[in-house]
């Protein structure tokens, strides 16, 4: 399950137990409506809950994935909150492939830390 919620500018994608293809495919119309209304936003993905994902819904979420592309640099900031040790080496991949996008992990404590961090404002 993916629970989304804005706040501000920064959207927050929690995912719980199993994550399947039902869950992915509503975040088209979330995505699509978040970067309506506003010009630039950050995103914070709660990864402490969550167990394990579907097949289907890995290719759901690629596809997804290449719809945003055009996106990309709308987004400032993305902050991966987990103890997962495989979350810090996928910022350390993903990180270079999306530039002009900050990505960083915050411990499954740090939540507060995240959401304080996605709001700060790039300094131009």
């Amino acid at each position: 399950m993916i629970h989304t919620e804005m706040l501000g500018n920064t959207m927050i994608l929690t995912l719980h137990g199993t994550v399947e293809r039902d869950d992915i495919a509503p975040l088209k119309d979330t995505f699509a409506s978040a970067f309506n209304d506003t010009p630039e936003m950050s995103i914070i993905v709660d990864m402490t809950a969550w167990t394990d994902i579907t097949d289907d819904a890995i290719g759901e979420d690629l596809g997804l994935e290449l719809k945003l592309l055009g996106k990309l640099g709308r987004i400032d900031r993305i902050a991966l909150v987990s103890n997962k040790e495989w979350v810090g080496a996928m910022v350390d991949f993903v990180g270079p492939w999306l530039p002009g996008t900050k990505v960083c992990r915050f411990g499954a404590d740090d939540m507060d830390a995240a959401q304080s961090w996605c709001m700060q404002k790039t300094a131009a």
